[in-house]
């Protein structure tokens, strides 16, 4: 009996599928032809605002840097570093050419001009570290010049770097090599760092990682002693005293080690687990804003 009410079922939904497949094929055609134009103008639409924030944004950009070269900031179109940095990636290099002051939120920023021998050497780091990440990496983190000069101060304090200032990284050719090399890729991930979700001083995720007593200092602004950016390989979970002092200068320490002593960062994350999660976190990080920083780009540091 059961057997004979399931074939006149399916009988009967055989029928009705065949008696209205014509309606419904009919419906699905015509909500196709009126859904297609409106996900084209839809789409078409989509596009002129992009393409319109863009252009508001470049405009906004090119306003700024005519700004700058007022305050004395001058493209360095003389040195060769200078023109393979903006032919290959897109970062244009700047100098200042006279002393400057600048009223920022976080108080005064000043500086001078820089000598001419200080200026090429420093050119040349910059070009050679630069150029290890591909041109992506600079659209998406936002970073479109750097200015080079000399005394560079906020609040009178001495300082070899500050980052995220108009899209421009401003860097003190003062410091040595070495540790310009670190400071380079330190304050890369800072730009990269904050391009991700448009701030920097707060990831639970990353809080996770360290051991629940841990607190961070009051901010890197606040820890200038000489060597507190020195490579620490007993600090249990951290790589410096400088990465102590707030989680964006804890990430960003993290991925500079990861870029300058590859070595020693593999050799330390094997004894240590938190730095070792650290370094898987900002690895996809910053992979997760630009695909081409992933294993083969992490392979290639480490060779």
């Amino acid at each position: 009996m059961a057997a004979l009410f399931r074939g006149k079922v399916r009988e009967a939904v055989r029928w009705f599928g065949m008696r209205f497949r014509p309606s419904f094929m009919a419906v699905t055609a015509t909500f196709a032809l009126v859904a297609t134009p409106a996900v084209g103008i839809l789409a078409e639409r989509l596009h002129d605002e992009r393409a319109v924030a863009a252009a508001r944004l470049e405009a906004a950009d090119q306003a700024l840097r005519a700004q700058m070269l007022e305050q004395g900031f001058q493209p360095l179109e003389r040195l060769e570093a200078a023109t393979a940095l903006d032919t290959a990636l897109g970062v244009e290099l700047l100098v200042a050419e006279r002393p400057f002051r600048l009223e920022l939120m976080t108080g005064t920023l000043s500086g001078s001009p820089p000598d001419e021998a200080a200026v090429r050497r420093v050119s040349e780091v910059v070009r050679v570290e630069l150029s290890r990440y591909p041109r992506a990496f600079f659209r998406a983190s936002r970073l479109r010049r750097v200015i080079l000069c000399a005394d560079l101060h906020e609040n009178s304090v001495a300082i070899p770097s500050l980052p995220n200032y108009h899209a421009t990284l401003l860097l003190d050719v003062g410091s040595s090599t070495e540790f310009l090399k670190r400071l380079l890729h330190h304050e890369l991930f800072h730009f990269a760092d904050y391009a991700d979700d448009d701030q920097l001083q707060r990831d639970p995720d990353w809080e996770r990682l360290n051991d629940h007593w841990f607190s961070y200092g009051s901010g890197g602004r606040f820890l200038r002693e000489p060597g507190s950016a020195r490579f620490e390989p007993d600090m249990h979970g951290f790589v410096s005293k400088y990465s102590r002092s707030a989680l964006e200068e804890d990430k960003a320490e993290i991925f500079a080690f990861l870029m300058t002593k590859p070595q020693a960062m593999a050799e330390l994350s094997a004894r240590d687990s938190i730095v070792a999660a650290k370094a898987a976190f900002v690895k996809h990080e910053v992979e997760r804003l630009v695909p081409a920083l992933d294993e083969r780009f992490w392979a290639a540091v480490s060779r």
